[in-house]
């Protein structure tokens, strides 16, 4: 699904709706508790969710404006995703969340992780700390900026194996897909949390991402169905 058949109000609508519905879901993917109407009346209102830890809800803040970045810079096609890009939009989000509530993030914001990790229950081999920034620097040079759904998938899963921060490497991996899906002049996908399951499952191959995708575009479609 092609960008530039909305016109210019629906893409505004489109973007404006996806920063609550992205923010939500993406979060959500991550165990963050804010429903999708408490999540809409922070971004929109500054109403915090009572009850809600207040860390969750900076994070929820944080990726928003992580999320306005991307849109922004997408908007430029000679735009290139590069190492330093990706630290930014990392510390972006999680930047408020350290200042006020620091034990609940974990730290070195902005920077890849010096530990070894292992994904529980999942047979994947991650990145070893020494080796992640060459690993990122060896994906961005095979992957430029002009990409297909197939490779902007294939890019996605290579990204979230290297798993370069000590926390948020889905959410920021599902950023850089939405920008590398703008960039390239295509509905953005909107991945349910209710479909979580299927979307974890489809990171074994590309070919099951790619057609996941292209689902969850239709997801993202369905908010600006009332313009069309």
């Amino acid at each position: 699904m092609k960008l530039s058949t909305l016109s210019l109000r629906q893409k505004e609508q489109l973007f404006r709706e996806l920063r609550i519905s992205i923010t939500h879901h993406s979060n959500a993917i991550e165990g963050i508790s804010l429903s999708f109407g408490e999540t809409k009346a922070l971004l929109e209102n500054g109403t915090t969710a009572g009850g809600k830890p207040l860390s969750e809800q900076l994070i929820v803040l944080g990726f928003a404006k992580a999320y306005d970045v991307v849109v922004r810079e997408s908007s430029n096609p000679n735009f290139e995703i590069t190492a330093g890009f990706i630290k930014d939009l990392h510390f972006i989000m999680f930047e408020d969340a350290l200042k006020v509530s620091s034990s609940f993030i974990e730290k070195h914001i902005g920077a890849y992780r010096t530990d070894e990790r292992y994904i529980k229950g999942v047979d994947i081999k991650l990145s070893s700390s020494n080796k992640i920034s060459q690993d990122i620097e060896n994906l961005l040079f095979r992957f430029g900026t002009t990409m297909n759904i197939e490779e902007i998938a294939q890019f996605h899963i290579e990204f979230e194996q290297i798993h370069p921060f000590a926390d948020g490497n889905g959410r920021i991996g599902r950023l850089l897909m939405a920008f590398q899906f703008i960039q390239n002049n295509l509905v953005p996908p909107l991945i349910l949390n209710e479909n979580r399951k299927e979307y974890l499952e489809s990171l074994a191959d590309f070919i099951n991402l790619s057609s996941f995708l292209e689902i969850s575009q239709k997801e993202s479609m369905k908010l600006v169905e009332v313009l069309i």
